[in-house]
């Protein structure tokens, strides 16, 4: 008998930006800031995909499951930051409808 192959889906309504004014996302923003970095792109984004990634990974657990990623947050598509959440996804076919 071979093992069960597993298919499911996971649709991403928001991409997983964490929300700036919790007190610890905060303090890592300001000491960002305090030594004049970009808060956004070295840890905003840096996080919000890795938070990504960790969605994607919970569909295709082992090598044999199968399933669709439906991202619905428009960003993906028209902010210069959404190519990079598309490069961190695993190769697969694409489709934008």
């Amino acid at each position: 008998m071979c093992p069960a192959r597993r298919s499911s889906n996971v649709i991403i309504t928001r991409l997983p930006f964490a929300v700036p004014d919790t007190p610890l996302i905060e303090a890592r923003l300001e000491l960002i800031e305090a030594r004049r970095g970009d808060p956004f792109r070295e840890y905003s984004l840096p996080e919000a995909i890795l938070e990504l990634r960790q969605g994607v990974g919970r569909l295709s657990a082992r090598s044999r499951d199968k399933g669709i990623v439906v991202i619905l947050d428009p960003r993906v598509l028209t902010k210069n930051y959404g190519s990079a959440f598309l490069r961190a996804l695993p190769k697969c076919p694409m489709e934008v409808v």
